[in-house]
């Protein structure tokens, strides 16, 4: 899966995002002791390992370093060993990696080239060499935090609606599809703000803008890190919460509309709040479930939750639905290219 942008302030480590940080391996206690202190000099926050083994246990333990510093001849596993192994995990693709050696020949420097080192200094280079290939080491380790940092960004500008910040529908469309082809549990909940065009109408669209924002910092604080929130159209939300039993999900819908409806804002001195309705569709409930089938359960819901609401004293058999509804839902989701899983149904 492809990693998410950032969608809460939680979403970041605790330790300073912008911290460099080095992990230096020799089972030279000396040694490891001149190069960490180097290294600390060039503004990095440095973990030392005595031998492969162990720093494999700290590779596993902690968010991933920019720069490897690792000696080729150690006990347990050696450096040629622990590189290949650190190359095959995803997060350490790209990271920056120098091989220390004692030996000169030509063979041993290639092998280290070959098998995922970028760089490699021998224990017999002069301080003032050993600082310089550190400089270049720290100048390729900003370089390419600098670039990750780009790419993440245009990838959450590609990913989220401008106006609330919340995911868009391409990426919520995509990540449905994705659990719901690894069998996962699917909720789908779908929020529609009351009678919304009358705000836009009195107060005008900057102020309607204004609540869609606020409303999609609520969602951000008002759910889970795992819950996944995106605007589905003008005034209408949608949330799709995993792996929880139907009662749990209608009780999370209920809270997050009583919540956000208990909201006010103020346009021009007069004071009104916003009511929000949901309805909700659960996989578990249904036989291959596929999108078009939740979205159009989440919406018969919805409009049947509205309706009670505007006639509390009728039957609620009595409700119908506008089944022309179902066909505009297949059509949305085929205007988004989200038809794999529409067509086996």
């Amino acid at each position: 899966m492809t990693d998410r942008p950032l969608r809460r302030r939680s979403d970041l480590e605790p330790h300073d995002p912008l911290a460099l940080r080095a992990l230096v391996v020799d089972d030279d206690e000396n040694y490891r002791f001149f190069l960490a202190t180097l290294v600390g000099r060039f503004g990095f926050g440095v973990t030392n390992a005595a031998d492969g083994q162990q720093a494999l246990e700290i590779i596993e333990a902690n968010p991933p370093f920019d720069l490897l510093i690792v000696d080729y001849e150690m006990p347990r596993i050696n450096g040629l060993d622990l590189i290949t192994q650190v190359r095959a995990e995803d997060r350490y693709a790209d990271v920056h990696a120098v091989m220390i050696t004692a030996r000169e020949d030509i063979h041993t420097k290639i092998s280290a080239l070959r098998l995922g080192y970028d760089d490699f200094m021998t224990k017999s280079d002069s301080e003032v060499a050993v600082v310089a290939k550190l400089s270049a080491a720290r100048r390729l380790v900003r370089r390419q935090r600098r670039l990750d940092n780009t790419v993440r960004e245009l990838y959450g500008l590609a990913t989220r609606d401008e106006l609330t910040s919340l995911y868009n529908r391409r990426f919520f469309f995509n990540e449905t599809d994705r659990m719901l082809a690894d069998g996962r549990i699917v909720n789908l909940v779908l929020f529609d703000l009351d009678d919304f065009k009358a705000i836009n109408d009195t107060f005008g669209h900057p102020a309607g803008d204004r609540i869609l924002r606020d409303i999609g910092s609520m969602f951000m604080t008002r759910t889970r890190r795992d819950d996944l929130v995106a605007r589905y159209g003008g005034d209408e939300f949608i949330m799709l919460v995993a792996d929880l039993a139907p009662g749990e999900v209608a009780a999370i819908a209920t809270r997050i509309s009583i919540e956000i409806s208990a909201n006010e804002w103020t346009f021009d001195a007069a004071a009104f709040a916003v009511n929000m309705t949901a309805g909700i569709a659960c996989s578990s409930l249904l036989q291959d479930a596929n999108i078009a089938q939740l979205l159009s359960i989440a919406d018969r819901d919805l409009y049947k939750n509205k309706w009670l609401r505007k006639h509390p004293d009728l039957d609620p058999t009595l409700y119908e639905y506008d089944t022309t509804r179902d066909a505009l839902v297949v059509e949305f989701m085929r205007g988004h290219n989200i038809v794999r899983r529409t067509r086996e149904s």
